[in-house]
C-alpha cells in the first residue's frame, strides 16, 4: 500500500489496521466508518487548462496552411489535449496517501491517516470539543450550519474532525452524552 493505492484497496487496508488497533486495545465491536475530508487536489481539474491551451492551438495549426513537420507537432498537441486529463483525474483518483478514516468501536475510535499513522483511543481517553460553525456567502447571506467534533487524545493532538451529520459523528455524540450525562 502506497501512493498509487486504490481508494477501494486503501479503505479495505485501513480498516484491517483499525481492527487490529482497536483489538489491542479492547475496543470492542465496530459500529461506524467514515471517511474524513476531502481528498481532491485539483490536479484533475487543473489539467484542463493546459489541456485546452493544447486543443486551441493543435486545433490552429492543424487547419492552418503548415507543412508537415508543424502538422505533426499539431497532431502531437491534440494528443495532449486528450491525455493530460485522462492522466490528472486517474492520479488524484490514486491518492490515497493522507486519506484519514474514523472508525467508532463500542469502547472508542480509531483514526487512521494514510497508510502509516493509526490512533486508538478509548472514550475515557477520548476528548470531544463540539464546534457549530455558519459559514457566508456575500454581505448578507448565510450559508449552512455546520455542528463539528473535534475529537483529541490525552495528548492534545487532533486526530480527527467530524461533522454531526455523518452517522460515525453522531455516534461520537451520543457516546460522549453517554459519558458525560449532557
Amino acid at each position: 500500500m502506497g501512493w498509487g493505492t486504490r481508494s477501494a484497496e486503501a479503505g479495505e487496508e485501513a480498516l484491517r489496521r483499525a481492527e487490529r488497533a482497536a483489538a489491542a486495545h479492547g475496543l470492542g465491536e465496530r459500529t461506524h466508518t467514515q471517511r474524513i475530508g476531502s481528498r481532491t487536489t485539483g490536479l484533475g481539474c487543473a489539467s484542463l487548462m493546459p489541456a485546452l491551451l493544447c486543443l486551441l492551438f493543435g486545433a490552429g495549426m492543424v487547419s492552418g496552411p503548415y507543412g508537415p513537420g508543424v502538422k505533426a507537432a499539431a497532431v502531437d498537441l491534440l494528443v495532449l489535449a486528450v491525455a493530460l486529463p485522462v492522466a490528472g483525474f486517474v492520479v488524484e483518483g490514486r491518492l490515497t496517501h493522507r486519506d484519514t478514516r474514523l472508525h467508532v468501536f463500542a469502547g472508542g475510535v480509531v483514526v487512521t491517516v494514510g497508510v502509516t499513522r493509526t490512533h486508538a483511543l478509548a472514550w475515557p481517553e477520548l476528548s470531544v470539543t463540539e464546534r457549530t460553525e455558519t459559514t457566508s456567502y456575500g454581505r448578507n447571506s448565510h450559508g449552512p450550519t455546520i455542528h463539528w467534533l473535534y475529537l483529541a487524545g490525552p495528548d492534545g493532538t487532533p486526530p480527527a474532525r467530524i461533522s454531526t451529520r455523518h452517522p460515525a459523528g453522531a455516534a461520537v455524540a451520543r457516546a460522549k452524552a453517554e459519558r458525560t450525562g449532557t
